[in-house]
């Protein structure tokens, strides 16, 4: 008889035996699963049957399932459970975990454009490169990865391996952003001020811009260039701890956040806290790093569900941080435009959609999407775009078109303002996606016209949501769409990456 088992391939990071047993210190994994057979094994070598029942997670013969991997406390109190990493260990980046940057980014007077081509792998490591080299108006190069609209998590452990590039003018950072997307709130697990290679900064930020509040500290240690360090974040209910090397530096217990959050790894060359490079910064610089890795606490009596999607969104009824367990919880795939439900991945298969559970264990799951073959189809990409105004030369409206979401559109901060995309033709359009940044509108609608002068309103909107929403239209068609924006959400201008419009 064959037995079928599902195995993980693990990256051991550190370890050591002895006797054939294992002492791990700080392990995490990286998962590569795929289904072998075994008949007959008849065990030689004790060591060796370690290495294959760590890689046995879990067998069945009705069922294939990938169980989760509970492994030491990073942060020495408590078990915890890794539930998203990133090893790095493959050819390219993967960008079903990280959106590469491609974009000169206004913020604290940087002087990089961020590009992907100072994004790679190379040696096990995510490499981002600055380099002294023009583009995009830009007297500098570098790279910028992060997960947002990918993963988000509230509360856990996030652990980042890496060495650090150094330098006047060189600022790497680890951090996180809300992912509602206003400013603050903001967790920096890591900075490093090039020219103080020695020295790395913790801080939290949070208030309402402009009243914004930061609290932190900073711990001084090696060069940090000269070698791969851990930083770490360990984020629960009313606690903020730091952690440098597997040693807590720092902790706070006030305005601590309980929001989603996404994580960002880069490095700015200049900037008001850095200061611009000197004769003394060496390029290009180079911030390897190692590993990514994010965790959830093991409680048994309170599990957890993570799921993730692409091209598509998940939704929990109830939706909590943690469930009693023998709770009924009922999940739902809604797929993006374009795409149909297919099926579940994780330690929960199957393909009914909605699908009810009882909470007896810690779920990661993930719903599967395809292609629609019937469903609408882009139409709007590439095409003329007309705005009311611009806040700045750079933020053109045909950024919004441009299928590059490191870019975008962004008015002058006063109301009314308006967008519109001219389609060529007329179209029947079925759907409308907006990628809102921080500065979203409030109240707005949806117009079609056949001539861009009269204008009819098929949906409309009075929210405060913002972020990326997925609009379906009935009965609405025109060769002309507009978003007309009637007050702001915040103290700017209406700003978006990309509106996407679908029609048939």
């Amino acid at each position: 008889m064959y037995l079928r088992v599902t195995v993980e391939t693990y990256v051991l990071k550190k370890g050591r035996f002895q006797n054939g047993a294992a002492f791990f210190y700080g392990l995490a994994f990286s998962f590569k699963s795929a289904s072998i057979k075994i008949r007959n094994m008849k065990v030689k070598n004790w060591n060796s049957l370690f290495f294959i029942s760590c890689a046995i997670l879990s067998f069945s013969l009705d069922n294939v399932y990938s169980q989760e991997t509970i492994v030491e406390d990073p942060t020495g109190i408590e078990e915890w459970v890794l539930v998203w990493s990133d090893e790095f260990d493959g050819k390219e980046v993967d960008t079903t975990k990280w959106r590469i940057e491609d974009a000169a980014l206004i913020k604290n007077n940087e002087l990089q454009y961020y590009t992907p081509e100072d994004v790679y792998l190379e040696n096990g490591n995510l490499v981002l490169r600055s380099r002294k080299k023009s583009m995009g108006g830009r007297d500098y190069t570098s790279g910028l990865v992060e997960t947002k609209g990918l993963y988000t998590q509230t509360y856990g452990f996030f652990e980042i391996r890496a060495k650090l590039p150094k330098g006047k003018g060189i600022w790497p950072a680890h951090w996180m952003m809300n992912a509602v997307g206003t400013w603050p709130p903001e967790i920096d697990i890591m900075e490093l001020i090039g020219h103080e290679p020695n020295k790395v900064h913790m801080t939290n930020h949070w208030g309402l811009h402009p009243d914004n509040r930061m609290e932190g500290s900073h711990f001084t240690g090696p060069d940090f260039s000269e070698d791969f360090h851990t930083f770490g974040l360990q984020w629960e209910k009313g606690l903020l701890r730091w952690f440098v090397d597997g040693e807590e530096r720092y902790s706070t217990t006030e305005n601590v956040h309980d929001v989603p959050f996404y994580l960002i790894l880069n490095t700015a060359v200049g900037g008001n806290w850095p200061g611009k490079p000197n004769a003394t910064t060496e390029f290009p610089q180079y911030h390897y790093i190692d590993y990514v890795r994010v965790f959830k606490k093991n409680i048994p009596e309170k599990p957890f569900i993570i799921a993730s999607a692409d091209n598509g969104k998940v939704y929990f009824d109830p939706d909590k941080e943690r469930y009693d367990k023998g709770d009924d919880v009922t999940i739902t795939a809604v797929p993006d435009i374009g795409y149909i439900f297919d099926s579940w991945a994780g330690n929960m298969e199957g393909f009914d959609n909605p699908l009810t559970i009882k909470m007896n264990k810690n779920l990661i799951l993930k719903a599967l999407f395809e292609k629609d073959p019937d469903g609408p189809v882009l139409i709007s990409q590439g095409k003329k775009v007309v705005a009311s105004s611009l806040e700045s030369p750079e933020l053109q409206a045909s950024n919004v078109v441009d299928g590059n979401l490191g870019t975008r559109w962004s008015s002058k901060f006063s109301d009314p303002q308006w967008i519109y995309i001219d389609l060529e033709e007329e179209y029947t359009i079925e759907a409308v996606k907006l990628y809102w940044e921080a500065a979203h509108g409030r109240r707005y609608e949806i117009q079609v016209s056949n001539d861009a002068i009269d204008w009819t309103t098929v949906e409309t909107f009075n929210d405060n949501v913002g972020q990326i929403k997925d609009i379906w239209l009935e009965n609405a068609a025109g060769r002309y769409i507009r978003l007309m924006g009637s007050e702001r959400a915040t103290q700017w201008g209406y700003s978006l990456f990309e509106i996407e419009v679908f029609g048939k």
